[in-house]
């Protein structure tokens, strides 16, 4: 379940307000929280930049707000990279991030570098 509702609410903004900053109807937000309707990527990216959030966290992907603030810049910043990217950039770039962290190992709650042989 997306959380559109739940951040409008937050903001203490009527789906009217949301839908004239967002540029749909009332009816079409009205739509979208009852996951009756799944905005289009340019909407969801609207609505993204509305809350200040991602379009995972937006859509319930992901918990951003349980990442630290140091996680949620980093997450951020990736993530507005890779929608600015074009073609198959996005798919590439994080292909290359998974290939270097397979070269990396983790432990509960930190993550450690192999030494260079």
């Amino acid at each position: 379940m997306n959380r559109i509702k739940e951040l409008r609410l937050q903001k203490n903004i009527s789906q009217s307000d949301l839908a004239e900053n967002v540029r749909v109807t009332r009816q079409v937000i009205s739509l979208y929280e009852k996951n009756l309707r799944q905005p289009s990527p340019k909407v969801w990216q609207a609505l993204a930049d509305y809350f200040g959030v991602s379009v995972p966290y937006l859509q319930g992907e992901i918990l951003f707000v349980d990442l630290s603030e140091d996680e949620q810049r980093i997450f951020t910043d990736v993530l507005d990279v890779l929608i600015t990217t074009t073609d198959n950039k996005a798919i590439h770039v994080l292909e290359a991030l998974l290939n270097s962290f397979k070269e990396c190992y983790f432990e509960e709650n930190t993550r450690i570098a192999p030494e260079k042989k």
